[in-house]
């Protein structure tokens, strides 16, 4: 790998920083390869197992760089794939206090997306006279539909739906605001009255200002095409580059990245951080010809062993990593404590029949509550999860895809809370992504932002929504702007104490009595209201919604949005569904990874894997490729307990399951039954 010369770049990291750095933020003490990238001055990627301390490991680094970082002008620049990750490094930094150096100049830490905005794409557009942008997919989307009469608008938006996409999926292609959908031409030719609509509203909303997320690329690339020398200084201001979750960056991201910061230059270090073998989000790009690869073949550092969980699951897990993990697979060095829970737990395979799930969720939490004491079941979370989420109307016990989707495991899930970032619907929704939100994160500012959202969507939807003046769906936008208007304030108040701190019960008759106060906020959110009517779906009661239709078990007590109550005698758990993609990052007590069919069901196609016949990406095709993915990412969730629900189909027919469910067990599984709605293990 070609490496920069450190010597004038970075200060040297010796033994007493590495030292001094685990007395500072009370770590254990660090092994050789975690050392060798504390200490490391050269460009280089670094492959890091789930569980590995990534960014504590990051944090830590940059701790010391802090404490010895010889210029003035010149920063640290650290980008994250979201905003999540991003807000964990500041948070971890702000903890110490050579840390809180770096969060200001001449240092940057943000997403990929921020660090674009500011140095190329808002650049590119102030100096070819746009009006100071608006960045918003939501607000570009609601300005360019204000641009078209309604007729006019529901005429594209039928087209599109006719192509199933729609309106709010449109995005500008290039520099000239040729536009698409979704990278894809417009499905219509430019003498075609959609085509003409829709580009006058897109050329209308870019002439005020107003792009999504992911546009801003185009003006970045614009701006290096028009001016090289900037991404020469920027390799000049930023000696070093540390990019987090590396794996979990598009193509677009990567691109840019590889533009600004090519990692063979001799004046910026780049050091990328992520695991291969969970790239389960921009799945194209895995597939696609890259021109900077991650990580790079020609040397990259693993760390393989997860302070996570134990051998046990390493053991379970490691052959559905794609990429083999180090020269000896997955390690486990863990689990660290929690409450009483035993080290060692018996994982399980539960076997259902063809036609019915049921029992499959009741059987996992009776055999949680087996093992779990209740100190350690409410110290971390329970959770099932499957690779395909989406409701599936029309799909029941009788066809062959059922179980399709996680929705087909228990009827009261709602897809879009699943979602890693939800999209809600209608407004019901937006509320119950607001409830899940803050009873995941015990704190209610992620709900009322949330509600926030959904409330300016209702807006635009009636309205000119003019009070909000260009601004993002948040809360403080809205507090703003309903400041001329108290009764709308007071209404805003009751809906955020009913919905998430009264808990007031989200049913029909509820939401009905709570119709005055939703209207009233958003009509005090418009300067003139444009068509009420078009509120009318987004504001129904989504009793219709085809997830609370499907064939499958119910609970008797709910615990809140996707949350499945087990109640075994006199003791209970909460088990949380969601999708794969939404747990990635996650650390769970306990993980179920429930069959789905997307091609084909998810476990007979892992199989092969599962009894040990194959490893890694050896025989995978690129379908078979992605559920090792989302496998892997699920079976590396728990501490604990990893726990599989598979039909019974899957063995094949006649008796081979005997003989699978003996190799099965020789690997370290228990295998149990699902009959008549209860487990019966076998021997």
């Amino acid at each position: 790998m070609l490496m920069a010369d450190p010597a004038p770049l970075l200060p040297e990291v010796s033994g007493e920083d590495i030292d001094w750095v685990c007395g500072v933020m009370n770590l254990r003490a660090f092994d050789q390869p975690r050392r060798e990238f504390l200490q490391a001055r050269t460009t280089l990627d670094v492959s890091a197992c789930p569980g590995s301390g990534k960014t504590t490991l990051i944090v830590a680094k940059l701790a010391i760089m802090a404490r010895k970082w010889p210029h003035r002008t010149r920063g640290i620049c650290v980008l994250s794939h979201t905003n999540a990750a991003r807000e964990e490094i500041q948070h971890r930094l702000r903890g110490t206090v050579v840390g809180q150096q770096l969060l200001g100049y001449p240092h940057f830490i943000d997403t990929i997306h921020g660090f674009v905005n500011r140095f190329l794409a808002l650049p590119w557009l102030n100096s070819n006279g746009y009006p100071s942008p608006t960045i918003d997919d939501g607000v570009t989307t609601a300005y360019r539909r204000g641009v078209l009469t309604n007729s006019e608008y529901w005429k594209i938006e039928n087209f599109l739906g006719r192509k199933y996409t729609a309106f709010s999926k449109i995005q500008v292609r290039d520099r000239e605001l040729r536009f698409g959908i979704e990278g894809k031409p417009f499905p219509a030719g430019p003498n075609a009255e959609t085509f003409k609509l829709t580009k006058r509203a897109v050329e209308t909303a870019a002439g005020a200002g107003y792009f999504c997320y992911d546009e801003m690329f185009i003006w970045a690339n614009a701006l290096l095409s028009d001016c090289p020398d900037v991404a020469a200084w920027l390799r000049r201001r930023f000696p070093l580059v540390i990019v987090d979750e590396m794996q979990d960056t598009s193509a677009l991201q990567a691109g840019v990245l590889h533009a600004v910061f090519t990692r063979t230059s001799v004046d910026t270090v780049v050091q990328r951080v992520g695991d291969p073998n969970q790239a389960i989000f921009d799945g194209p790009r895995a597939n696609s010809t890259d021109p900077d690869p991650f990580p790079d073949e020609r040397g990259c550092l693993d760390i393989p062993n997860s302070f996570r969980f134990g051998p046990s699951i390493a053991a379970l897990a490691s052959p559905f990593a794609v990429t083999k993990v180090g020269t000896d697979g997955l390690c486990g060095v863990g689990p660290g404590e929690v409450g009483d829970a035993p080290v060692q737990c018996d994982h399980a395979v539960f076997i259902f029949p063809e036609d019915r799930t049921a029992g499959v969720l009741d059987a996992y939490g009776r055999h949680v509550l087996s093992i779990f004491s209740d100190d350690a079941l409410a110290k971390r979370a329970v959770t099932a999860v499957g690779a395909v989420h989406q409701d599936a109307p029309g799909i029941d016990t009788a066809d062959a895809h059922f179980p399709k989707t996680v929705p087909h495991y228990w009827s009261g899930y709602t897809a879009e809370i699943g979602r890693r970032e939800p999209h809600p619907k209608s407004l019901v929704q937006y509320v119950r992504v607001a409830q899940a939100a803050v009873r995941d994160s015990r704190d209610l500012s992620p709900g009322v932002e949330k509600i926030a959202a959904g409330l300016v969507r209702l807006a635009r939807r009636i309205g000119d929504g003019g009070q909000l003046r260009r601004r993002a769906a948040t809360h403080r936008a809205v507090v703003e702007g309903l400041r001329a208007a108290p009764e709308a304030t007071a209404a805003y108040r009751r809906l955020i104490r009913a919905f998430l701190i009264d808990w007031a019960p989200l049913d029909a008759e509820t939401w009905n009595r709570r119709q005055a106060d939703i209207i009233s906020v958003a009509r005090g959110l418009c300067e003139t209201i444009r068509s009420p009517a078009d509120a009318n779906g987004f504001l129904t009661w989504d009793e219709d919604d085809a997830s609370l239709k499907n064939s499958a078990s119910t609970s008797p007590n709910d615990a809140g949005p996707n949350v499945y109550r087990v109640v075994d005698g006199e003791r209970s758990v909460d088990i949380r569904l969601g999708s794969i993609h939404s747990v990635k990052g996650q650390t769970h007590l306990a993980t179920m990874l429930l069959n789905t069919h997307w091609h084909d069901h998810s476990s007979k196609k892992m199989l092969p894997w599962l009894l040990g016949d194959k490893a890694n990406a050896n025989g995978a095709g690129s379908r078979d490729r992605d559920r090792l993915l989302q496998t892997y990412v699920a079976m590396t969730r728990p501490s604990h307990l990893v726990c599989l629900a598979i039909p019974r189909h899957a063995f094949g027919t006649g008796n081979a399951i005997d003989g699978y469910v003996k190799t099965l067990q020789s690997r370290g599984w228990r295998v149990a039954d699902i009959i008549e709605g209860g487990a019966k293990w076998r021997t």
